[in-house]
């Protein structure tokens, strides 16, 4: 009996052993496993970027206009170009019977509340701009800023929101024939951001092809990270900062009744969460545009310490690692493991330190036919005038490789067009 018990107990022990060195060895894999992915998210790309020759392109570019201190441009369906600067002039860039452009003034925006230093920063124009009968006829939105107290606002900081710098304005502007040479017709204002800083705050508007609006909202100010630093509005649900927000701008069902909150949107039915958000965890977006053929959205990032980044949102929902995953270095296993559960990595990650480029400004996929070694890849420019490429995650090659353009075509003060001809 002592024989058959002391086999039992010795089986017994010999099972609990392997499973005990089967658990230590998946805990060891989820681990290095976890870091390598956390990694990625928060520290480099998935990829590490490997620079390759200047892709030479027969290219030349064309000067559309000659203004102050361009912020954005947008275009409508007739290829007429609407030029903000940052003191809230439009200038309208359009192509004449004979060939070339003419630029001429469109609109003065600048009135008594407008904070003179910060001014303007993005321009999108309806995609129904041109379309009579449709909600979006001859609308366009404009974010600016406002001296402090110069309204009432719909959103303020969470976090490291003690004292007001300024206000952000997302306005509408509809005007009585979208043809005319110059504006006339009326303003609306859609919402209002209380600012406790000057860095770190509206940025980008993006339209996709339903008129579904998107801007970026940065944390609020520029700081290091903290108990109650702006930063921590990134990761909040119930805080509009840090985040890229999505809506309808003809609807009505908003907190305000100023604008429409899309069905789809992905935090609508989740309790306690502001129902406009699309993505969060960002620091400072401040470029977006949309790629529908991919339905995604392109988010160009200022990253901590910097850092430049390009995320991509597919479903939305996504979060984009700021700040959760700060620090992530002294982090025990487990907390890096469900970190790494997520945060979702950038497409690109550029170290401005490197000295390689300057902040990304303005982002695209391509998807022309004229030039198909452009076919599927990131198209950026940086603020020292450089055209860089990189593939796109999905793309017939989705190394994460960046090509440096050979011109470079930044000159202050002046936009110009960069015309692409086949070399064959």
């Amino acid at each position: 009996m002592k024989k058959i018990l002391l086999s039992v107990a010795t089986r017994c022990g010999l099972a609990a052993c392997s499973i005990a060195l089967g658990m230590v060895a998946y805990l060891i894999v989820l681990h290095f496993g976890s870091v390598r992915k956390l990694e990625a998210a928060v520290t480099e790309p998935i990829n590490p970027i490997v620079l390759q020759q200047p892709t030479v392109l027969d290219a030349e570019a064309h000067l559309i206009a000659q203004t102050e201190s361009p912020v954005d441009l947008d275009s409508d369906a007739l290829g007429i170009s609407y030029i903000l600067q940052r003191d809230g002039q439009i200038i309208r860039v359009a192509p004449e019977a004979g060939g070339g452009t003419r630029a001429t003034p469109y609109a003065s925006l600048a009135n008594f509340e407008t904070d003179p230093v910060l001014g303007f920063a993005s321009l999108a124009i309806h995609p129904d701009f041109l379309v009579k009968g449709r909600p979006g006829y001859g609308r366009f939105y404009i974010i600016s800023s406002e001296k402090s107290g110069a309204g009432e606002v719909d959103f303020t900081p969470e976090f490291g929101g003690s004292s007001e710098h300024h206000q952000d304005v997302l306005h509408e502007y509809v005007v009585d024939d979208p043809l005319l040479m110059t504006f006339r017709g009326k303003r609306r204002e859609i919402l209002r951001f209380r600012q406790p800083g000057s860095e770190n705050n509206l940025n980008g508007l993006a339209f996709d092809p339903s008129g579904c609006l998107y801007f970026g909202v940065g944390d609020g100010a520029a700081a290091e990270v903290g108990r109650r630093s702006p930063s921590c509005n990134a990761s909040s649900l119930t805080s509009a900062y840090g985040k890229v927000l999505r809506i309808d701008p003809t609807g009505t069902n908003s907190a305000n009744g100023a604008y429409g909150i899309p069905e789809d949107n992905p935090f609508r039915l989740v309790s306690g969460a502001l129902p406009e958000l699309w993505v969060f965890g960002l620091r400072a977006p401040h470029s977006l545009s949309f790629d529908p053929f991919r339905n995604s959205l392109c988010i160009g990032e200022s990253g901590h310490r910097g850092r430049e980044e390009i995320n991509f949102s597919n479903l939305g929902g996504e979060h984009f690692g700021w700040d959760l995953a700060e620090g992530s270095a002294k982090m025990d296993f487990a907390t890096k493991a469900r970190l790494a559960e997520i945060v979702t990595p950038p497409a690109i990650t550029l170290d401005l330190n490197s000295g390689f480029s300057a902040r990304t400004t303005g982002s695209m996929i391509y998807r022309g036919e004229n030039f198909p070694s452009l076919a599927w890849k990131i198209i950026f420019a940086s603020h020292d005038g450089q055209l860089l490429t990189a593939r796109a995650e999905g793309g017939p090659d989705s190394s994460n490789q960046v090509s440096p353009g050979r011109d470079r075509f930044a000159q202050s003060g002046k936009v110009h067009r960069s015309a692409l001809r086949s070399a064959g």
